[in-house]
């Protein structure tokens, strides 16, 4: 058998670099994509709790112009095994810069997504709780970059609707005035059907030093959602319940009310909220029918901001 590494080069370096050769028809695509590949990463979170190790999906697409074959494969590749430390975002950026540097495209792309271990606190019995969220990110090397990450959990949701006629049935019950039936409301549990669903938090910046952390989203999801737990004692599977039931949300209010609440939070910050783009996907596997619901919201944080302090001003002035 010949070494092939050890053979005399009979042709010239451009005969064996067929990727770099000219196509037969000379015409740009827009991306070439490599995926449905998984990656180890040193990934440093707060979210996570520190330095973590982390094996993520990856998709990687270069843009291609027409004057050159293919793609350089073996490139990609020596991109992803770079030493990349930091947070998720850092990483995915410094990875499609050096996919379109080595490739000397206009421009690349890359998403990073890794189901994560986090440790939260059961509500009653206080007992660590071994969870997972999803955690990603999105960069843009080239002439219009950008940065994106995500957080997205399983969350539990009560619907509002068939809390009024169970309600109906209590005041009728124990014969309460219509007006105890409402205190009550805000107090004790009332049935309804609930449900199993997932919301997904994604902010886009257009570069890295505005992006907000995983833990700032995760902490947006974790108030204004219930969040599922997989270690439950039955006090803590009450208290989960009971907070889904007093705060009843349809899959819509979902995505609103965590829009509303990091946009908020984000407020409080210095960064430039006009730079900051917020989606939320938010679905619903629902337990009494037999489709499910999803609800999508994405708009700059600081349009979210001015649309709520006009509906709260609209909302006052109603009832003044």
């Amino acid at each position: 058998m010949h070494d092939a590494s050890v053979r005399p080069q009979l042709y010239a370096d451009s005969f064996y670099d067929v990727p770099a050769q000219r196509p037969s028809a000379g015409i740009a695509l827009q991306s070439v994509r490599v995926h449905s590949q998984h990656i180890l990463l040193d990934v440093e979170e707060e979210l996570l709790g520190g330095a973590k190790q982390v094996l993520c999906a990856v998709d990687a697409e270069v843009s291609l112009g027409p004057e050159q074959r293919g793609i350089h494969m073996s490139r990609i590749e020596q991109a992803f095994q770079c030493d990349h430390r930091g947070p998720l975002a850092a990483i995915a950026l410094a990875i499609a810069e050096k996919i379109r540097e080595t490739q000397r495209q206009d421009s690349a792309r890359v998403h990073l997504r890794a189901v994560a271990p986090i440790v939260t606190c059961t509500p009653v019995t206080a007992l660590a709780s071994p969870d997972t969220v999803e955690i990603c990110a999105v960069a843009v090397a080239g002439s219009e970059p950008s940065v994106t990450q995500s957080v997205g959990a399983t969350i539990i949701t009560a619907c509002p609707c068939m809390q009024g006629y169970a309600l109906i049935d209590l005041v009728d019950e124990l014969g309460l005035t219509a007006a105890d039936g409402l205190r009550l409301l805000s107090r004790v549990p009332i049935a309804t059907h609930s449900q199993k669903g997932r919301a997904t938090l994604t902010v886009r910046a257009p570069d890295l030093a505005d992006l907000p952390g995983h833990h700032v989203l995760y902490r947006a999801l974790a108030d204004h959602t219930v969040l599922t737990q997989e270690l439950l004692k039955r006090p803590d599977e009450y208290a989960l319940v009971r907070r889904a039931h007093l705060r009843p949300q349809f899959v819509e209010d979902v995505a609103r009310d965590t829009a509303v609440g990091l946009a908020r939070q984000l407020l409080t910050t210095d960064q430039d909220l006009r730079r900051l783009t917020i989606h939320v996907l938010a679905d619903s596997y629902e337990s009494i029918h037999g489709h499910d619901i999803q609800a999508v919201l994405e708009m700059t944080a600081d349009r979210i901001v001015a649309l709520t302090e006009r509906t709260s001003g609209e909302t006052a002035g109603s009832s003044a």
